[in-house]
């Protein structure tokens, strides 16, 4: 008759670098024993997995197995919808069936940019310098970004050879940015300018990504006086080996610039002429810490947190540095719920599957069985095996199952439900009959006839008593006067027994109709001699246990 094929859901929606599974219900419906096979065609072979590519199923059984589609997290997987097809074939007669199935990878985003080099410098005679900036598309959908370059004290103009850039999922550019001094010191020392170079999505500028460089503006020195500044110099250089410069913070800077309560803040600063830094947060302060470094840091509650660094060396510290980060409260994740968790039937053979049905509500985003695995929080139910008979004798085995079902932000619950798996007798009782099941009362003689396979005792008990029998296949004509049960039980080899029960009945006789009279009024009074006399009470009928009639 061949087989039939379901699956859990045939359009899955994947984020990349997960896994999601998705079970395949096999029923043979033929007659005999046969092995099926489970192939995927149309997704990249290292987007899924099948844990069991083949599976032997019994006549009229019916398996769950299972594949998982887990697409990596890199641009490879690009976002979209890719159909593709679920195919069941029978090695044995070698009829396959396929489904057809769509596969939807969502979009992550996922910029990088490099700047090199990281620092230069311009004087009077070269105001020019020159970045190369390398902007990659590490996501998984296109990205049309656009440049900006800029500098905290505008002292220099910029010229960006390319202001819009498309790139592919894995694609990268580079860009050529000229930077072109506009403010040089006259004769003071040199300066630091710190340049921001940033790429931001046009359509979505959530997406971005920056990187700073420094440049060095070196002073300009007029010729005349300098003789007398080279003097002055000298001494001054003496001066300057002698004492120690002060510290300062050159760059510090935190991303993003607004989170949620519980997302993590990445800062990251540079120093010069520092020996360690102290990091301050709502007068708690951290000491010691590198000059140029970065730290994490978790916010454990909603407002504005202030973050003050200061660069240190010896006895001294530089001007502080700061920077404030709105926090704000997390969008309301709703609580899992368990609706449901029951078996399709509490008490099991041993060596059977069972059905373990469940309800979640929507909140839930992951759902795992306890010993079983992950499971669909939409497929509603789950077939899992038998566990293995270690059972000695006649016996059962209690199995407990845990259903965990977790909400977006980590929140759980649980529900417990046991399950018995009962070992049962080898020995099976193949037919067991009467004929007749209702017997004459004037022929009270009845057949009882019976097969049974795998036993090594068989019982046949009824209102005569126990009888022990050998043969397998055998009959037996029992003197039947009431209504009276035969019981077969057959024995396995481990003493494990099986019973049937048959009940055979005892026709009752008809009961005659009353002869025609004149009617008869009852008695009005205690007495039976009232006026009008009574009626004759109806002759009696008695059934005797031969068959008999007795009046």
């Amino acid at each position: 008759m061949g087989f039939t094929v379901r699956l859990s859901t045939d359009d899955l929606t994947v984020e990349p670098g997960t896994s999601m599974p998705v079970a395949v219900e096999i029923k043979n419906e033929g007659a005999e024993k046969e092995e099926f096979e489970i192939s995927l065609e149309g997704l990249d072979y290292e987007w899924t997995a099948i844990p069991v590519p083949t599976v032997k199923i019994d006549s009229e059984e019916q398996v769950v197995e299972r594949f998982f589609v887990k697409p990596a997290r890199d641009s490879n997987s690009a976002a979209g919808t890719y159909p593709f097809v679920v195919k069941v074939r029978s090695l044995d007669s070698g009829e396959s069936k396929t489904i057809q199935c769509s596969l939807t990878i969502q979009s992550f985003h996922h910029l990088s940019i490099d700047l090199n080099p990281r620092k230069s410098a311009v004087t009077p005679l070269n105001k020019i310098t020159a970045f190369e900036a390398t902007v990659m598309n590490l996501g998984n959908t296109e990205q049309s970004l656009q440049i900006f370059v800029s500098d905290v004290d505008d002292a220099m103009a910029y010229e960006i050879e390319e202001e819009s850039l498309t790139l592919a999922p894995g694609q990268q550019k580079t860009v050529n940015i000229n930077a072109t001094a506009t403010k040089l010191p006259m004769f003071s020392g040199s300066s630091l300018a710190a340049v921001t170079v940033s790429a931001r999505n046009i359509s979505n500028p959530a997406v971005a990504i920056s990187t700073q460089a420094q440049v060095e503006l070196r002073p300009i020195i007029a010729p005349g006086p300098l003789l007398a500044l080279a003097a002055i110099l000298v001494v001054f250089i003496g001066w300057l080996i002698t004492i120690p410069k002060p510290p300062r913070v050159d760059s510090f800077t935190a991303s993003p610039q607004q989170v949620v309560l519980g997302e993590a803040i990445e800062l990251s600063w540079q120093t010069s002429e520092a020996g360690s830094v102290s990091l301050s947060s709502n007068g708690e302060t951290t000491e010691q810490l590198p000059p140029d470094g970065e730290t994490t840091i978790t916010p454990d509650k909603v407002g504005r947190l202030i973050f003050t660094l200061r660069a240190v060396s010896g006895e001294r510290a530089s001007d502080p540095r700061e920077i404030v980060i709105e926090v704000k409260e997390p969008p309301v994740v709703p609580l899992p719920k368990i609706e449901r968790f029951a078996p399709e039937k509490a008490t099991v053979p041993l060596g059977s599957s069972v059905t373990l049905e469940y309800d979640v509500n929507d909140a839930t985003t992951y759902a795992y069985i306890e010993p079983f695995g992950q499971v669909d929080p939409k497929a509603k139910k789950i077939q899992v095996m038998s566990p293995p008979d270690d059972i000695q004798g006649a016996g059962r085995k209690v199995v407990k199952y845990t259903l965990i079902a977790r909400n977006a932000s980590g929140q759980e619950v649980q529900s417990t439900i046991n399950v018995t798996f009962v070992k049962e007798s080898k020995a099976t009782i193949v037919r067991f009959a009467a004929d007749p099941t209702e017997v004459d009362p004037l022929d009270s003689r009845v057949t009882v006839s019976w097969q049974a396979t795998n036993a090594v005792r068989i019982v046949l008990k009824s209102e005569a008593g126990e009888e022990e029998i050998t043969a397998l296949n055998d009959r037996r004509e029992f003197a039947v006067t009431k209504d009276t049960s035969f019981t077969l039980t057959v024995y396995d080899a481990d003493g494990l027994s099986v019973s049937k029960t048959i009940a055979v009945k005892l026709k009752q006789p008809p009961v005659e109709p009353e002869e025609d009279g004149p009617t008869v009024e009852p008695p009005t009074g205690d007495g039976a001699g009232t006026t009008g006399g009574a009626a004759a009470d109806p002759p009696s009928r008695t059934i005797t246990n031969d068959g008999g009639t007795r009046r």
